[in-house]
């Protein structure tokens, strides 16, 4: 277990088949399976996650009975609502992970994208399966990756989560006003950095240029590992918030080891979110405790856990 008040240590995804998938995700990011149990109402879990890291893992859900629909059926990148992706390094190149991806029975919103920001340049795909399960893939072109000597694979742990919300002052309060954590990073310009209109999410390379767009990464001790990002986009689509409640498939919960779970109900329902609990909760497979949930009003579910 990673150290409290840190970021969330894993992404609970809702899926049709949890050992299919997870054996899908292992295979394409060296992954391993850390945990694996079927509950006596049917429910499945399996937890996943880089075997050289404590944090930042996956753990995918699978109900009893026929699959549900999904969290965001039919959402383009730029829809609000709920979780959005998780987001990993490549670590040994984009372009095997991408094509390991593709294997796995994810499809991409664009083609691999190059952001090249003069002292920073990244390279980026952001893909989607058929739970609706998005993961975005990031490689360091320079100044070179620190943080991940060692790590190995193909992968690193999930480091980072994106929602997109209808309003960016409002996220913003609830993260870094009512919950305190620290800016890791905001920006505000358009959705492409240049004429090309070159962008990962799939939008039109004519209309990019000219797409406002804001970002807040936001962790309660300002580092991107376990962060949380925001998105809002100039343009007014679809709105899955509803929809984006279990037993439906995708991005579930981001979860929370917190020290004070009184402390962060009251602050996230200052911040606008519907909470619920505490309540006795097992988190496996690390053991008993108590859980908090908080809802925002883009429908994104963030669980606080204190063992």
């Amino acid at each position: 277990m990673i150290a409290l008040d840190n970021g969330f240590d894993e992404a609970v995804g809702i899926v049709a088949d949890a050992i299919a998938s997870a054996a899908r995700l292992c295979a394409a990011t060296g992954f391993v399976e850390r945990h694996a149990v079927t509950t006596a109402d049917g429910v499945t879990e399996v937890l996943i996650g880089h075997p050289k890291a404590e944090r930042g893992a996956i753990r995918l859900v699978q109900f009893a009975g026929a699959a549900a629909g999904r969290m965001r059926d039919g959402a383009q990148a730029w829809d609000t609502g709920g979780i959005f992706d998780i987001n990993v390094r490549a670590l040994a190149g984009i372009g095997p992970l991408h094509a390991a991806f593709g294997a796995a029975g994810f499809v991409a919103h664009a083609p691999v994208t190059e952001w090249d920001f003069g002292p920073l340049c990244v390279r980026e795909v952001v893909e989607s399966d058929a739970d609706g399960l998005c993961i975005a893939l990031m490689e360091r072109v320079r100044p070179p990756l620190t943080g991940y000597e060692g790590l190995g694979g193909p992968a690193s742990w999930v480091f980072n989560s994106t929602q997109i919300v209808p309003d960016f002052d409002a996220a913003r309060a609830l993260y870094r006003d009512a919950l305190g954590w620290q800016v890791v990073q905001e920006t505000q310009g358009f959705a492409a950095i240049d004429e090309s209109g070159a962008n990962c999410m799939g939008l039109p390379l004519s209309l990019a240029p000219k797409i406002p767009m804001q970002i807040g990464i936001y962790h309660p001790q300002g580092r991107m590992e376990g962060s949380v990002e925001v998105i809002a986009f100039g343009v007014r689509g679809h709105d899955f918030s509803a929809t984006c409640v279990a037993p439906n498939r995708g991005w579930a919960a981001l979860r929370f080891p917190v020290s004070d779970l009184a402390g962060f109900a009251g602050k996230a329902r200052a911040g606008g979110c519907a909470v619920s609990g505490p309540e006795a909760f097992v988190w496996e497979p690390y053991g008993a405790g108590a859980r908090v949930v908080a809802v925002t009003a883009w429908g994104a579910r963030l669980e606080a856990v204190c063992l």
